[in-house]
């Protein structure tokens, strides 16, 4: 999988995870994903069991964890950039998705960190955020909007996605550790 650039998708449900798959290969880059279905069906925490955590906020950090260090090897040799797509339910959060949102963060932590350790070698990592009913359109729940979008009616969609990745891979800033977030102003972070 040699390659200098890289797209992380996290989080995702299968269907979309696919359709994502297929509209970001036109942009010249390996492709990695983690799906998570079962992550994203609500459940109270006070009914959370400890299998069930395990396979819906763990198994997906460990799956992350595995598929960051994949795309390390593949742009270590010269350098690159990896950008990683995930739900922007982690920075929100969700009554019924505390699995989900936990692991999300933890994965956004992971690139931070990664972006410290690896920009040394010449790579970036970044974050490209979308509403978790963009990327898991099937998740059990009400969409966790914190606010109106500030840009009123604007719908994101996948190729919305696509375009902020596309924008992460040209940039000439050294940009690297943050997320951008595609949502129309819902989640603003510093």
């Amino acid at each position: 999988m040699p390659a200098d650039r890289v797209v992380l998708v996290a989080g995702v449900a299968p269907r979309p995870a696919s359709e994502l798959r297929d509209r970001l290969s036109g942009i010249a880059a390996t492709v990695l994903v983690v799906e998570s279905a079962p992550a994203t069906l609500a459940r109270p925490l006070a009914a959370t069991d400890a299998p069930t955590w395990d396979a819906s906020c763990e198994q997906l950090l460990r799956d992350a964890l595995g598929a960051l260090q994949r795309a390390w090897r593949a742009v270590e040799p010269r350098g690159g950039r990896i950008v990683v797509v995930v739900p922007t339910v982690g920075m929100t959060g969700h009554a019924g998705l505390v699995p989900l949102a936990t692991a999300i963060e933890g994965v956004r932590a992971m690139v931070r960190s990664a972006a410290r350790q690896w920009g040394p070698a010449g790579i970036t990592i970044n974050c490209v955020g979308a509403p978790i009913a963009l990327l898991a359109p099937d998740h059990d729940g009400p969409a966790p909007y914190v606010t109106d979008p500030a840009l009123g009616a604007l719908v994101p969609t996948l190729d919305d996605v696509v375009a902020a990745v596309r924008m992460l891979f040209d940039a000439d800033a050294p940009i690297t550790g943050t997320t951008v977030v595609v949502d129309g102003g819902v989640v603003m972070t510093p």
